[in-house]
């Protein structure tokens, strides 16, 4: 299984299958491009919220953060994206990885500047971490990343970090059942929706602020 081959090239797979279906038709232009992993693969709604704007989801399996980076070229690079979103999933903590707080925005740094070399893309929004039911104990690191990615983000006019936390947690703080799928990682259609509606709001409120024509649905 690619989610236990700790090679990035373990995507292999399901790049070629991205490669053929480009093939077969035509690309849009200046598109958003969503990247993770398999959050990003069920995120089947944000096409219609988005709209008039083009949407790719580029999800792949369980990939991490390095992951990505290392099929940049292919996986974001090729559509020559206005706008790239990053949702992290939580391989970066389980399963195929074990990161720190600092270890995972080093990771996302990282990304973000090899993105900034093609000199293409204009805005880079980076969910952060999400919590669930079935981590608890991720929760003190995704709380620490979300600091840590906030206060970077402060230096780079380019990149917006969105944190969709509170919207998917009660009171307390902690993350409620219904917006999530039966295996407690995965968003439900609920969880997804709160997900849309942030990044519609931060991309809308961008345009408006660099003076941007915007159509909202």
């Amino acid at each position: 299984m690619e989610s236990l081959d700790n090679s990035p090239a373990a995507w292999a797979r399901e790049m070629n299958a991205y490669a053929a279906s480009d093939a077969r038709q035509a690309l849009p232009e200046n598109p958003i491009v969503v990247i993770g992993g398999q959050r990003v693969k069920l995120w089947r709604s944000l096409q219609d919220i988005m709209t008039p704007r083009s949407v790719l989801m580029r999800g792949l399996g369980d990939a991490i953060i390095e992951d990505l980076t290392f099929n940049y070229s292919q996986l974001v690079g090729y559509y020559q994206p206005d706008t790239i979103v990053l949702l992290p999933g939580n391989s970066e903590f389980n399963l195929r990885d074990n990161k720190s707080a600092r270890q995972l925005v080093a990771a996302i740094r990282e990304l973000v500047a090899l993105d900034a070399n093609y000199g293409v893309t204009q805005h880079f929004y980076i969910y952060t971490p999400l919590k669930t039911p079935l981590h608890p104990k991720d929760h003190e690191t995704i709380e620490e990343t979300a600091r840590l990615l906030s206060e970077w983000a402060a230096t780079d006019e380019r990149v917006s970090i969105l944190d969709a936390n509170p919207l998917l947690s009660d009171a307390s703080g902690k993350p409620m059942a219904r917006y999530f799928r039966g295996d407690g990682t995965n968003l439900s259609e609920h969880g997804y929706l709160r997900l849309s509606v942030l990044l519609q709001s931060q991309v809308a409120a961008d345009a408006v602020t660099q003076g941007e024509y915007v159509t909202l649905p």
